[in-house]
């Protein structure tokens, strides 16, 4: 979720949207977008066993089934759908 909520204060005001994006209250200011791609990058870089790897499946799935499909998914199995 803080990925998807960084994506949208970052590319807020930019032509490049996310299919998950909310309505931002980003600021205009350069510092906050730079350190909000620097998180981004984080997040999508990490490499650990749950926060890195655990995200790139979640997010995997996410983009692969949608969000309400894949939480479903985790509710009933305690897993990520494939």
């Amino acid at each position: 979720m803080a990925h998807l909520w960084l994506e949208s204060e970052v590319m807020a005001g930019s032509s490049s949207t996310s299919k998950y994006s909310v309505k931002s209250s980003a600021t205009n200011n350069p510092i906050e977008k730079e350190l909000g791609k620097f998180f981004l990058q984080q997040i999508t870089n990490d490499n650990s066993p749950i926060y890195g790897k655990g995200f790139q499946a979640g997010y995997a799935s996410m983009m692969r089934f949608g969000l309400p499909r894949t939480l479903n998914h985790i509710k009933m199995t305690g897993s990520f759908p494939l």
